[in-house]
């Protein structure tokens, strides 16, 4: 097959990332993803450093960060010091702005400030002089070539990452329509892309399950979904049948950003939601559904397993399928 196959992770209790870390390398996953969320988690920096001195080879980044929060250039000193301590194993993730920024009132970053940050950080990382806000910058003591990839779901995020970043991490689905309509979007933005960039990394990412019960395997990760897509839908509808459009208003309207990991949170999610965004089942429907998901045109995928039960589902992934995905 020869998917790339990424793992993402939320920091809860450090000890258990430091083991989800391990495993992942050992198991031959392709990048680790490190969570931002912090009224909800340990701090996705200090998780970052954790998971580095505990591997030796996967490449890790922060997933995802954003330009709300953090100023462009505390997150280029931060990844680019990630950067030396790894010995250049670090990746660098970008979006909007999801629940941690919402929970505080704050909006989300428009298209021209991600275009901004993504400028700013990857001068600095390299090294350069970055005029920001009129003043000239630079990090004196870093000169790094760290791939930024960008967060995107909505149509114009998805273009602006094909024009400026070195990847981009799709939130939209895994279904064959919505590839399809974030194909076209990409398409539209390479039109932009200076050749000098290179090829653009592509990842979809989807919420995974694995169970010998493949029904429980579902129920598990309901509630999970609910954040992934309250964050994609809350930016366009455009990529949704309009006989969905009814239950995913419904959805926007009644998920609480103040406590996204609620299981209060299942009841919204509807087969076409929990098929959109996930790969869920016994291990061989898991297989399956990859082979499916591969078929469409994608090449690397990002799994996120459920809150309930997760290393039970990670050890089943990691055993039984990816070995016959990759």
């Amino acid at each position: 097959m020869g998917l790339r196959i990424s793992l993402h992770l939320i920091p809860d209790e450090l000890d258990r990332l430091v083991q989800r870390a391990k495993l992942a390398e050992a198991a031959g996953f392709d990048q680790l993803w490190i969570a931002e969320s912090h009224l909800a988690c340990r701090d996705h920096n200090i998780a970052q450093a954790l998971a580095i001195l505990n591997t030796a080879r996967i490449p890790i980044g922060p997933g995802i960060t954003n330009p709300v929060l953090h100023d462009d250039s505390v997150n280029a000193t931060t990844i680019a010091t990630l950067d030396e301590l790894s010995g250049g194993r670090s990746l660098m993730g970008i979006g909007s702005g999801d629940t941690p920024v919402y929970a505080l009132g704050k909006k989300m970053a428009s298209l021209k400030r991600m275009r901004e940050s993504v400028r700013v950080t990857r001068g600095l990382l390299r090294g350069e002089e970055v005029d920001v806000g009129g003043a000239k910058v630079s990090l004196r003591w870093c000169k790094r070539d760290i791939p930024i990839y960008l967060s995107a779901e909505g149509p114009r995020t998805i273009q602006l990452a094909a024009e400026v970043a070195d990847g981009v991490i799709i939130g939209s689905g895994v279904n064959e329509e919505t590839v399809d309509w974030v194909t076209g979007n990409i398409g539209k933005g390479f039109e932009a892309r200076d050749p000098a960039l290179g090829p653009l990394h592509i990842i979809f990412g989807a919420m995974c399950s694995v169970d010998p019960d493949g029904a429980a395997a579902r129920e598990k990760v309901r509630a999970r979904v609910a954040n992934r897509a309250h964050h994609n839908f809350r930016a366009t509808l455009d990529s949704v049948p309009d006989q969905y459009k009814p239950e995913i208003r419904n959805l926007l309207d009644n998920f609480d950003v103040t406590d996204w990991r609620s299981p209060k949170h299942a009841p919204l999610i509807t087969d076409y939601i929990l098929d959109r965004f996930t790969i869920t089942g016994t291990a061989a429907e898991c297989v399956a559904r990859i082979k499916e998901i591969e078929g469409y045109g994608v090449g690397s995928l990002m799994i996120d397993p459920p809150v309930q039960d997760f290393d039970e589902s990670l050890g089943l992934f990691a055993k039984e399928v990816l070995p016959r995905c990759v």
